[in-house]
């Protein structure tokens, strides 16, 4: 009796398809990223600047070991 292991095939081509889309959209993917950046620290800019607390009580912002 075989054991069902997975194909290595598979996995071969999965890694190969990810591989392929990740440099197809490289472009797309570090402009959607770098938006994010900014987008999270001028929102924690305005959160320090203006002491607005629900920004500064969001989990991105918090301090380790608060709450």
């Amino acid at each position: 009796m075989d054991i069902d292991k997975l194909d290595p095939e598979k996995s071969f081509s999965l890694l190969q398809r990810v591989k392929q889309i990740g440099s197809k959209y490289k472009g797309e993917i570090g402009l959607s990223l770098l938006v994010l950046y900014v987008f999270l620290l001028g929102l924690g800019t305005v959160g320090e600047v203006w002491s607005i607390e629900w920004i500064l009580d969001l989990p991105i912002f918090r301090p380790p070991g608060k709450y």
